[in-house]
Order: C-alpha cells, then sequence, then structure tokens
C-alpha cells in the first residue's frame, strides 16, 4: 500500500472517528438539554406543590409496596395451600391479596387524582406566564410569529409538557418503585433465573428506546411545526373569510388545509409507530426471558432446587414487571415529545424585552400635557433606511397638531414612539419636560388616548369595551361618555343597549359605530393627551360628520396629535406637520401652507379634485 493510500484510510478513520464524536457530543448536548428543561420545569412549575408530590411518592411506595408482595403471596398459596394443604393459610392467603389489592386500588386513586391535579394547576400557571409574557412583550418581538402559532403553544406544546412532566414523575417513582420491588423479590427467589432477566432485557430495552427516543423527538418537533402552522391557516382563514370567499379561493384554501393535516399526520403517526414499538420490543424481549427461564427453572425443578410456588410466584413477578418496565423504557421518547413542546414554551417565556422600565423610572407629570420630539430618529430593525430623520417638533398643551403625508412617511412611527412600543435610536421624547424613557411604561400610558384608524373591540358588550381601561367606571360614566361620542342613540336603539355583545372584532357594529364606541373609550379615559391616527379615513361621509363631531367634543382641552388622511378633518388644527421620508418638510397652519404652493398645497389640491371629480 502506497503512501498516498495510507494516508487516505487514516484520514477515512479520522474522519469516521470525528463523525462518531460529533454524533455523541450532539446526544450529550440533547439530554443535557432535556433533564435541564424537565429541571426547570419542575422547580419552576411543581415546587409549589412538593407537600403534594410528597404524598404521592408515598403513595407509590404502597402502589410498589402492594404489587411487590402479590408474587410473594402466589407463591404461598401453591407451596402451603396446595401442596401442604395449610388450613391457615387457606384462610390468611386470600384475605391478604384482598387487602393489598384494596390498598393498592386506594393507593392508585389517590396517586391519579394527585398527579392531574398538579399537572392542570402547573400548565395553569404555566399559560398564565406565557399570556403575561405575550401581553408585555415588546410588539416587535410578538409580531415574529402569526397570532395562530402562539395559539397552538398555548393550547398544544404547554399540555404536552404537562403530560411528559406528569409521565416522567410517575414512570420515576411509581413504576421505578415497583420495578425495584419485583426484581428485588425475583431475586430472593432465584438470582440465577433473576440474572437471565435482568441481562437479556434490561440492557436491550434501554438501547431500543434510545434509538425509537431519536425518532420520536423528530417526529415531536416536525408534528408540533406543522401544527402551529395549520392554526395559524385556520386563524387567517377566518379572519380573512370575506376575502376568501370574494376571490373564490375556497378550494385552494381547503387544498392548502389538507396539505398541512397531512403533513401533521405523517409525524404524529411517525412518533405513534415509534411510541408503540415500545411495548412489542419489550414483550419480545421479555418472551425470550421467559423461555429461558422455563427451562432453568425447569431444569432446577427436576434437580429439587426449585418449588412449585416459588416457580409461579417468579413467573408472576416477572408478568407484573412488563408494564413497569414497559412504562420506564418510554421514558425516553415521552421526554423526546416534551423537549420539542418546551424548547417552543421556554423559547417565549426567556425572551428579553427592550422596552421595559429605567432603573430608576418615575411616575410621569402631566401638569400640561405640553409633547416635545427633539432630533428624532429612528430606524426598524432589518430595514436598510431610516423611518425618521431628526424630527424636532413641539405640540403645545390644548393644541391640536397634525401630521399629513403619504404613506410611510413617518407619521404613525412618531405615535408610536410616543407610546413607547419602540424606543428612538437617537434623540429625545418629552412630555412636560420628563424623557419617556424615564418615566414608568404604566404612567406614560395611562397619560395618553389612543383612536385608530381601525379600532379594535373585543368579544364583550359595549359597555365593557367602553369602560376597558378605566374598569372602576359606573354606568352612568359609560353612558355620559357615549354621549360625548355620539354613541348613546344607537346603543339605546339596540335590543340590549349597553348589555349588546359587539362580536368578533365588533363584527356586529358598523365602521362608524365601532369608531365612535372606541372614541367613548377614549372620552372615559380623560387622558390629558389624545393620539389620533387616521381615526375618520375609513368611513363613508355620513359616519365622518358624525365621528368628526365626536372627536372635535374629545379634543376639547386636551393636547391632540393626530395623523390626517383627509386633509380636511384637520384644517382647523393650530399647526399641521408636512412628513416626507422620514422629515418634516413643511410646518404651518392650514393657510399658510396652502400659500407656499409646496407638498401640503399639492397634497390638498389632488385630494379635493378627487372627491370633487
Amino acid at each position: 500500500m502506497t503512501a498516498e493510500q495510507n494516508k487516505s484510510v487514516s484520514d477515512d478513520h479520522i474522519l469516521t472517528h470525528n463523525q462518531r464524536a460529533d454524533v455523541q457530543a450532539r446526544y450529550q448536548a440533547r439530554r443535557s438539554r432535556s433533564l435541564a428543561l424537565i429541571e426547570r420545569m419542575l422547580r419552576s412549575y411543581l415546587r409549589p406543590y412538593l407537600g403534594l408530590l410528597g404524598i404521592t411518592v408515598l403513595l407509590n411506595v404502597i402502589i410498589a409496596a402492594t404489587t411487590g408482595a402479590l408474587p410473594w403471596f402466589i407463591q404461598q398459596a401453591i407451596d402451603e395451600v396446595f401442596e401442604n394443604k395449610n388450613t391457615d393459610m387457606l384462610l390468611l392467603v386470600p384475605l391478604g391479596v384482598i387487602v393489598i389489592s384494596l390498598l393498592k386500588g386506594i393507593a392508585t386513586f389517590g396517586s391519579n387524582v394527585i398527579m392531574n391535579s398538579v399537572g392542570q394547576r402547573s400548565t395553569a400557571n404555566l399559560q398564565r406566564d406565557l399570556f403575561a409574557r405575550l401581553v408585555h412583550g415588546d410588539l416587535a418581538y410578538v409580531a415574529q410569529q402569526h397570532s395562530g402559532a402562539y395559539i397552538s403553544i398555548f393550547m398544544n406544546d404547554a399540555t404536552r409538557l404537562r403530560d411528559t412532566v406528569s409521565n416522567i414523575i410517575v414512570a420515576l417513582i411509581r413504576h421505578l418503585l415497583t420495578m425495584v420491588a419485583l426484581i428485588t423479590f425475583m431475586f430472593t427467589i432465584n438470582w440465577h433465573l433473576a440474572l437471565i432477566y435482568t441481562v437479556i432485557v434490561v440492557p436491550m430495552g434501554i438501547s431500543a428506546m434510545r434509538r425509537l427516543g431519536r425518532v420520536t423527538r423528530s417526529a415531536s418537533r416536525q408534528g408540533l411545526q406543522e401544527t402551529s402552522e395549520f392554526s395559524t391557516l385556520i386563524a387567517e382563514t377566518l379572519s380573512g373569510l370575506r376575502i376568501v370567499k370574494a376571490y373564490g379561493q375556497e378550494t385552494d384554501q381547503i387544498a392548502r388545509a389538507g396539505s398541512t393535516i397531512d403533513r401533521v399526520l405523517e409525524f404524529t403517526m411517525r412518533a405513534i409507530r415509534a411510541r408503540a414499538a415500545a411495548s412489542p420490543a419489550i414483550e419480545a424481549l421479555g418472551g425470550i426471558a421467559v423461555g429461558a427461564i422455563i427451562f432453568v427453572g425447569g431444569y432446577q425443578s427436576m434437580q429439587g432446587n426449585l418449588t412449585a410456588g416459588e416457580f409461579m410466584g417468579f413467573i408472576t413477578a416477572l408478568l407484573a414487571v412488563y408494564q413497569p418496565l414497559r412504562s420506564v423504557a418510554n421514558m425516553q421518547t415521552i421526554l423526546q415529545e416534551g423537549v420539542s413542546a418546551g424548547t417552543r414554551v421556554f423559547a417565549i417565556l426567556d425572551s428579553q424585552d427592550h422596552i421595559v422600565d429605567a432603573n430608576k423610572a418615575v411616575q410621569l407629570k402631566t401638569d400640561k400635557g405640553a409633547v416635545h420630539f427633539d432630533n428624532v430618529s429612528f430606524q426598524y430593525e432589518g430595514r436598510e433606511l431610516p423611518a425618521l430623520n431628526n424630527v424636532s417638533l413641539d405640540v403645545k398643551p390644548g393644541q391640536t397638531v397634525a401630521l399629513v403625508g403619504a404613506s410611510g412617511s413617518g407619521k404613525s412611527t412618531l405615535l408610536n414612539l410616543t407610546l413607547r412600543f419602540f424606543d428612538v435610536s437617537a434623540g429625545v421624547i418629552e412630555i412636560d419636560g420628563q424623557d419617556i424613557r424615564s418615566v414608568t411604561l404604566n404612567s406614560l400610558r395611562h397619560a395618553t388616548a389612543l383612536v385608530t384608524q381601525d379600532p379594535f373591540l373585543f368579544d364583550d358588550t359595549i359597555a365593557s369595551n367602553i369602560a376597558y381601561g378605566t374598569p372602576s367606571a359606573d354606568q352612568a360614566a359609560i353612558e355620559q361618555a357615549a354621549k360625548q361620542a355620539a354613541a348613546h342613540e344607537f346603543i339605546s336603539e339596540l335590543p340590549d343597549g349597553y348589555e349588546t355583545r359587539v362580536g368578533e372584532s365588533g363584527l356586529r357594529l358598523s365602521g362608524g359605530q365601532k369608531q365612535r364606541v372606541a372614541i367613548a373609550r377614549a372620552m372615559l379615559k380623560n387622558a390629558p393627551i389624545l393620539l389620533l391616527d387616521e381615526a375618520t379615513s375609513a368611513l363613508d361621509t355620513a359616519s365622518e360628520q358624525k365621528v368628526q363631531t365626536a372627536l372635535n367634543e374629545l379634543m376639547k382641552g386636551r393636547t391632540s396629535l393626530v395623523i390626517a388622511h383627509r386633509l380636511s378633518t384637520i384644517m382647523h388644527a393650530d399647526c399641521i406637520h408636512v412628513m416626507q421620508d422620514g422629515s418634516i418638510v413643511e410646518s404651518g397652519a392650514h393657510d399658510e401652507l396652502l400659500a407656499q404652493n409646496g407638498v401640503y398645497a399639492d397634497l390638498y389640491q389632488k385630494q379635493f379634485a378627487g372627491e370633487n371629480g
């Protein structure tokens, strides 16, 4: 063999060795992550229930002890009752079997109830934390996934993680103790026979479960991802059902759903097959062991070294150990399912927010409600160009200041920065001389009221939607706010009045009605600073007039920053700023801007020419 060939063989050997090392390293890493995840679940969500878990341990000790005692009673029944005709044991053995069966039944019932209770409560706490994490999360982070994906994590992953932890605890406590009790009994009867079982079944069973666990982990992870995609598809189809029908895409949506369901089914069946293979594998190994035990036990019996009672007691213990052994062997596959779910759950819980209160944040004091933007710049993550460039403007107390400009000019970004949905990249935003980053988020948002172009209403009563943000408001205050928002009349005409449920996203109300309910909500909040984001642009002329009247009432005595698409709604603003490509290019009152014959005048002429045409 040449030197080159020797080198090639050596390189192949090194590569194979490195590959093995890499596989082993990945396995150890997965195992460490799995154990760390389960440990975290135990530490974070099961610690409050340590007392109940302690009771469960005691109950499972009883279950293990009674299960291990049954083969002994079988041995005594055959040797003492059937062989030696012992009349005392004829009464004691059946009585003992009845007593241990009752104890085992009661202990099993208690253990199952406690474990299910702990599992349900820990899952509820986990879901609370998930929900709180999402509600408090940055808008930029939450928007990274579709709402359907979050629903899937709430409903599927959290439940899967609960089942994993519960099953692992039961397998480790009940089934492991039962295995120990039964195998110990087997060794006390005949260590030769017990050694055959432990040498054949246990090592080979563990090896088989490791392989099945890898298949289950992969299938579970992919299945959860596809389930998330399916949840997303359902949410999108329901929210966009009018568009689906309008464009005749029902068949396409059904086909997409069918394809996703087939993929979910495929990965689910992979996991099911892996789990289903566990029991037959143990059964087959057990059958081999039983055959060997019958041969060795029969030989020992012929030699006078094993009684019929001992052999039957041993076989009873052997058969009884199958179920706990299968459960313990399945731990690997169950654990991998939980790891796949837990990875997605804790990824949300571990995400870090960027918009948080400063270490020494104080309450915002709004004596006047003046808002000042000083050289504010902002760039969205992943965007090449900034959304705002050195924007400076003042909104004096009680003033109405309007922002106009083409879509994408930065108007809504200014409002988002004012509410600290995002933080400025450079510059400062102040309210009454206080940097909004130095005050608490709660006090900042308490001082502001937002009305958007497409107001969101919860699927609740009209009264609850108006009182949202002011839960202490009584009925009289709610109705007064509705009157100020020009909403009381149409609400009173509804069959259930203020107790009318508005449906999902307020679908049971018209656009103008939804907008006036949203304005009533802002009225009731009575915040000193008002932020309006194209609040009338989506309305017809009749609805716009009613909503604009309500808005004029809302803006009285408040500092208002208004984004407007229809220039007719802001012609009487104290100051109008025209934005273009993230900068303010013109400022002034309506007449002043028209006189400049610049960008604003061009917008005005195009808009009114379009409306008059």
